[in-house]
């Protein structure tokens, strides 16, 4: 009884400590967290952007192995400190896995090292899982410390503003680095590069296989993969370590109204299968690729070919148009062979109209419950992006091929590749800017063509540009419907709402506009440009299409930066920004007479 009566007391001692000091505990770890981790990720910066010293390269192992060490202890005194040990064991499931693999590997190498692995090699792999296992880490503190976001009630159209910031400002400084280039860049150049592949534009002022290194080129591909799916891709991550709490639920309900889902499940269902998607498509795309040109024996080695094949499967899918190989295909061996194109043009299709129509139009659960349903049908909003899309992509290939039938096409044999060709080239040129035809040898009415199908761009929730073929639906039934006098606006038996309406128009004339002034301050702070010129650049930064003349790579800075905010502003949208930018006021309840003006 005694042995027990002590026991009993030292527990309610340790439980009064715990709570008592817990809350200051926690508050010194996420300090020393947040330090550790920014000296950290610098360290990594500097071991793979600079050339360092033996002394500094040791510095940085002890540095990463020190941070990771920090937050194994870290996990077990918040365990200790926690009231309920059973629960943050199973909320913290995640990083208890990581840190059981991360002793089992210690313990592995320490103690089982073969001698199969040279040890310069050796070393390289060991601290290339070192970093991976710290940046996993860091990614489970991001998600408990975004908790505090919900305080400051961030709205959407402001967190998706400050995400691309802050992935254009890491990409700006990692490309800045010296072995990240052949021979160092100047500044604006890193940002211009850094904001085309974070926006997924793919214009260049330098050229990608000449002015970077393997692993500056790695660089350019991860802001291209994180650009294409931007706040989805940290809304994926909330969802996923935060769905059980508060917190989690708030942001899936931010992030249901950011994809227009139905029901809250939906949101998070859709998020967690983004993912999915984007793996299967790219893992798939890469695969065809490597295939094709390891069958054709175009490049000397199976690392290369792997390389180039994962880099344009994901700068198609994602719409980013980064080539490996100056003149964008035309010198990769894909003009005049029909599978590279082929599996280029699905690509950029599927990135195109959206992970949205992606579910609800290849999902197998969807399609089983139409063939068992059949008053189930595809989404209305499938089926405006299907038919737009393809519309475009007929009239457009169309009014291309009797255009240039006698032009860029005239060298092309067969009426059979001419058609294919204009195929290719429209499907592309609308988002990704990937190009099999020299586009300065193109007539001026193609490049109007080519200025309308960029200008309407992707779809929503895509990897596209431009103002979306949604917008363009709204708007052209609401002129349809004005024509004919008709008040309501219907599509597949459901009525178009006027605020609807209203946020197409908006889109579409801010679009335009934003376009037209960028041109104007292009022409003042470049006189000797062409007008043509000067519209076809502003057109395809704003829409994140990339297809370019060549000359912005000659221009000068002040040009450079009104095509970097150009890029910026049209992958976040005009309206996001204007709702980022601006303070909503509630309505006064009183209302005013109608006024009545005279109209066209």
């Amino acid at each position: 009884m005694f042995f027990f009566g002590n026991h009993d007391e030292y527990n309610g001692k340790v439980r009064v400590h715990i709570v008592n000091h817990k809350d200051r505990i926690q508050w010194a770890l996420q300090i020393c967290s947040l330090v550790i981790s920014i000296v950290t990720i610098a360290c990594i910066f500097c071991y793979h952007g600079l050339y360092i010293t033996s002394f500094a390269k040791n510095a940085i192992r002890l540095v990463i192995h020190g941070s990771l060490f920090f937050y194994v202890f870290k996990y077990f005194i918040l365990l200790f400190y926690s009231l309920h040990r059973s629960e943050y064991l199973r909320q913290s499931w995640v990083e208890f896995l990581i840190i059981l693999l991360l002793i089992l590997q210690f313990i592995s190498i320490h103690f089982f090292h073969f001698d199969i692995v040279d040890a310069q090699n050796f070393e390289n792999i060991y601290l290339i899982f070192i970093q991976f296992y710290f940046l996993i880490m860091v990614l489970v503190e991001l998600a408990k410390a975004s908790s505090s976001l919900g305080k400051y009630h961030l709205s959407p159209p402001i967190l998706m503003v400050a995400s691309f910031l802050f992935l254009i400002a890491m990409g700006t400084i990692l490309l800045k680095m010296p072995r990240m280039t052949t021979h160092g860049i100047s500044f604006i150049d890193a940002l211009f590069t850094a904001t085309s592949a974070s926006c997924i534009t793919g214009l260049s002022v330098l050229s990608t296989p000449e002015c970077f290194t393997f692993k500056g080129q790695v660089v350019i591909m991860m802001l291209i993969q994180l650009g294409g799916m931007s706040i989805l891709s940290f809304a994926t991550f909330f969802s996923t370590f935060l769905s059980r709490s508060l917190v989690g639920l708030r942001y899936q309900y931010m992030i249901r109204d950011m994809m227009s889902a139905d029901r809250l499940s939906d949101s998070v269902g859709l998020l967690r299968s983004i993912v999915l998607t984007t793996i299967i498509i790219e893992v798939a795309g890469a695969a065809f690729l490597f295939t094709y040109w390891k069958s054709t024996g175009f490049f000397l080695s199976d690392k290369q070919n792997l390389f180039f094949s994962i880099f344009y499967t994901v700068s198609a899918f994602n719409n980013g148009g980064f080539v490996l190989i100056d003149d964008s295909l035309l010198n990769l061996g894909v003009p005049g062979s029909y599978f590279p194109q082929v599996v280029i043009m699905m690509l950029v299709f599927l990135g195109g109209i959206g992970f949205v129509t992606i579910r609800d139009f290849f999902s197998y659960r969807y399609i089983r419950e139409r063939n068992k349903y059949h008053w189930k049908t595809l989404m209305p909003q499938t089926k405006i992006v299907l038919y737009v899309t393809f519309a475009i992509i007929i009239i457009g290939t169309i009014l291309f091929f009797l255009i240039e039938y006698n032009g860029v096409l005239k060298d092309v044999d067969g009426f059979g590749n001419k058609v294919f060709t204009s195929v290719f080239q429209i499907v592309t040129c609308r988002t990704s800017g990937f190009n099999v035809l020299d586009i300065n040898m193109m007539h001026v009415s193609t490049i109007i063509l080519i200025l309308v199908a960029i200008f309407i761009g992707g779809s929503p929730s895509s990897t596209g540009g431009g103002i979306k073929t949604t917008t363009l639906f709204i708007v052209i039934k609401s002129v349809i419907a004005t024509v004919k006098g008709k008040k309501e606006i219907e599509f597949d038996h459901k009525s178009i709402s006027p605020s609807m309406v209203e946020k197409a128009t908006t889109i579409m004339m801010m679009s335009a506009a934003f376009i037209l002034v960028s041109c104007f301050l292009l022409t003042v702070v470049e006189p000797d440009v062409q007008l043509l010129h000067a519209l076809f650049e502003t057109s395809s930064a704003f829409t994140t299409c990339g297809l370019s003349t060549g000359e912005c790579a000659n221009w000068n800075w002040m040009a450079k930066l009104i095509l970097t905010v150009n890029m910026y502003c049209g992958r976040i949208g005009t309206l996001t920004l204007a709702f980022a930018l601006t303070r909503h006021k509630k309505e006064s309840p009183h209302q005013y007479p109608d006024l009545y003006i005279m109209l066209g």
